[in-house]
């Protein structure tokens, strides 16, 4: 299902639910605020929040307004953005788990490599895997939506024409599973870089480079930093939640609370994650048609070599946690799942 046929679908039932409408006594309307500290241009931010935004309040019967602050207006952190739900700053974020270490940790099983090939059939099957009950925080948090960003690549200053070239080059990482990749590629993992000060760190020198999905180096400005690229590796995806406090979930309006289950989940989910596809796949035709820019290509072999020695990441994870679960099992099932209805 593509992105297009999910707002078609959406823009039929908004005219229908308004076409079924009667005359009523006015219905107290909720108000709630969006967040997120990334760029107003982004995928998210540009199409699919302000789709699933138009969505809720069209079929809310005027009970539901949800005003959408991004580019940081209510907290320019993305590290602070799970802690503005919690303390109620704000409704909804969009909130990177890998800036919360220790949240969610069930979702870093998605940035192992070579696991999922785009962001809808990653974060389906992280939707999955929330809907089974694996994923834990989330006793006082909806998931409203999420979205698998990824496969990350690599960015550098320098060609990537084998792992040699990756020796000793610092790069900027998140979270565990990403700073065990640099390392088994043989480069310097470096990590409390958030993901806007990638590009000015890199023009400064205090980085060779950047693990980034594709999609995002537009965004971060990276690929006016870095100019050569390899997408080869297929470096994991980073789990990026939309959060809401049950409690204020369990206060909305009984039409509203309607209105949000319809749209909410996986119907968002898939609409997040086919954006991104479509910003990944704009963004890697723009850096391939960019002189200034190189993508480079690995032989079958050298990406075999790499894949055995990134395995161990795997393997890591590949074995039952202290719930008894098996989260790579879990995962790779999930995704199996989700292609077979793609």
């Amino acid at each position: 299902m593509t992105m297009m046929k999910t707002l078609k679908e959406f823009s039929c039932a908004a005219v229908l639910a308004i076409g079924a409408a009667v005359p009523s006594v006015a219905q107290e309307q909720t108000t709630l605020r969006f967040a997120s500290a990334f760029s107003p241009m982004s995928a998210n931010n540009k199409i699919s929040v302000p789709a699933f935004i138009e969505a809720v309040e069209a079929a809310s019967d005027g009970t539901l307004k949800i005003e959408h602050y991004p580019g940081g207006t209510l907290g320019k952190s993305p590290v602070q953005q799970l802690a503005m739900v919690e303390n109620g700053v704000v409704d909804i974020a969009e909130v990177v788990v890998a800036y919360t270490p220790g949240r969610f940790p069930e979702l870093s099983v998605f940035e192992l490599p070579f696991l999922a090939e785009t962001n809808v059939e990653a974060a389906l099957a992280a939707y999955e895997m929330y809907e089974k009950g694996i994923v834990s925080d989330f006793d006082d948090l909806v998931l409203v939506g999420i979205i698998m960003t990824g496969p990350y690549g690599l960015d550098l200053t320098d060609p990537i024409t084998s792992l040699d070239d990756l020796e000793g080059k610092r790069l900027r990482v998140a979270g565990p599973i990403q700073t065990r990749m640099a390392d088994l590629l043989g480069a310097t993992p470096v990590g409390n870089v958030p993901a806007p000060q990638i590009a000015e760190s890199i023009s400064r020198g205090l980085l060779d480079g950047a693990m980034m999905a594709p999609g995002n180096v537009y965004n971060f400005r990276i690929a006016d930093a870095a100019y050569h690229h390899l997408w080869d590796l297929s470096l994991g995806s980073v789990a990026v939640i939309f959060p809401m406090r049950r409690d204020t979930y369990d206060a909305l309006p009984p039409k509203a609370k309607e209105a949000f289950d319809m749209y909410s989940g996986e119907w968002f989910t898939r609409v997040l994650g086919e954006g991104l596809d479509n910003q990944q796949a704009e963004a890697k035709a723009k850096i391939m048609a960019d002189p200034e820019h190189t993508v480079h290509e690995w032989t079958e072999a050298q990406i075999a070599e790499a894949r055995d020695i990134l395995a161990p990441t795997r393997e890591d994870w590949n074995k039952p946690n202290e719930d008894g679960v098996n989260l790579y099992e879990e995962a790779t099932a999930a995704i199996d799942k989700v292609r077979s209805g793609l």
